[in-house]
């Protein structure tokens, strides 16, 4: 975390598009709000985009703005979040959940700094530093075609990776008090202590929801604790199950994959692919142009 602190500020004396990566729940936001606030635009806006909130028909819309008539219910101009920026920064949240029609649009306003309002003829500018954050795996999403290589490259000028809270399980202690501290000013009550037991039921659970899970556990416990210290029994933490259902994929996305790595490991060479998969080149063919990978 030292190293990360580090970078974040190498990053916020800089301009560079940063790529922030991490589980659900580690904190990403929170780390490119500590870029923004240390840059010396921190007094421009800091505008963050769900990507995967907003459906993909309108994220082109939400993100460049639009004009009056450019779509049914579009009864006024608005402006984009892009816009809303001006020179501060902009989050695009979960960008690993974009359409590749998104992505090209978003690689062309990297390279020429230039967006297009939906319905617009005229091109506006941008300023806005632009991080992006995500929990997928994008170089897996570049090998399957579903997320642009050139796209992948141009956001990770600068890349930030920061690891579950499994994995620094020293560093429990020193949030949960952070975090008890902040729950209790919040409730306006006396922020209790963590008991022995208490701290070793915390530091022994591997935390799936990372951060955002303990957060959610100590402001449950600081309520529940009667006196002032937080007791093993007022900490709930439940190992979620998951169902044999969900974990089975769909089979035309299992077949997707499929012919996705099928066409990575021969670097499109369809003979090669078809061969690889079993089909004819006919066969591949029309894969192809179903899940449009080519």
């Amino acid at each position: 975390m030292i190293a990360i602190y580090k970078l974040i500020g190498h990053a916020a004396a800089t301009r560079a598009t940063i790529l922030i990566r991490g589980e659900s729940g580690t904190g990403k936001e929170l780390v490119a709000r500590a870029i923004h606030s240390h840059a010396a635009q921190a007094s421009e806006p800091f505008v963050a985009v769900n990507c995967a909130a907003i459906p993909a028909t309108l994220l082109e819309s939400e993100l460049f703005g639009h004009t009056r008539g450019a779509f049914t219910g579009a009864v006024q101009s608005r402006r984009g979040r892009f816009a809303q920026a001006e020179r501060g920064t902009i989050l695009l949240d979960e960008i690993g959940d974009t359409s590749l029609e998104f992505q090209s649009k978003l690689l062309r306003v990297l390279q020429d700094r230039e967006f297009h309002p939906v319905g617009s003829e005229g091109a506006q500018r941008t300023e806005a530093r632009v991080i992006a954050a995500t929990h997928q795996d994008l170089e897996e999403m570049v090998a399957l075609r579903r997320f642009r290589e050139d796209l992948y490259y141009r956001l990770r000028v600068v890349e930030i990776v920061i690891p579950p809270l499994r994995e620094r399980s020293d560093d429990i202690p020193l949030i949960a008090d952070h975090m008890i501290r902040r729950a209790a000013s919040s409730l306006a009550t006396t922020a209790p202590v963590l008991s022995d037991d208490a701290l070793t039921k915390l530091t022994r659970h591997s935390w799936p929801g990372n951060v955002r899970e303990l957060e959610h556990c100590v402001m449950r416990a600081v309520v529940l604790a009667a006196g002032s210290v937080i007791r093993g029994e007022h900490l709930s933490i439940a190992t979620p199950r998951q169902s044999e259902t969900s974990k089975i994929k769909p089979l035309d996305v299992i077949e997707r994959d499929h012919v996705a790595r099928a066409l990575a490991a021969t670097r499109g060479r369809k003979v090669d692919a078809a061969a690889l998969l079993g089909v004819s080149r006919p066969r591949l063919n029309r894969l192809i142009e179903k899940y449009e990978l080519d």
